[in-house]
């Protein structure tokens, strides 16, 4: 037997039970879930990261690419792509953890 066969044999013994929306009103029952899980484990971990790469690294070098950043701009220059790496890196961070805040709030 095939696939083909199968499928003719459950279309010709098919039975259709009519719903009258009872799936909807047992969905509609259902409590909702709160699932905030996924953002604490994203938020533990950029944490974990900042405090990794702050520990291995320092503060002061990302604080001297913002800088420089600023300083580049402020002069009309083009700024390195270390500094614009680690300017989008830190916005990237702050927005994420922002959105996580929030959908944690919102559930």
């Amino acid at each position: 037997m095939n696939d083909q066969d199968f499928k003719k044999i459950f279309e010709a013994h098919k039975v259709d039970i009519p719903d009258n929306g009872f799936s909807k009103r047992v969905i509609n029952q259902l409590p909702e879930r709160k699932n905030i899980l996924p953002q604490i484990v994203m938020v533990t971990f950029i944490m974990v990261g900042l405090v990794l790469v702050f520990v291995l690294q320092g503060f002061t070098p990302m604080l001297e690419q913002l800088y420089n950043l600023a300083i580049s701009i402020s002069r009309m220059q083009m700024p390195s792509p270390v500094s614009i790496t680690v300017y989008l890196g830190v916005l990237a961070l702050l927005g994420i953890i922002g959105y996580s805040i929030m959908q944690a709030d919102a559930e």
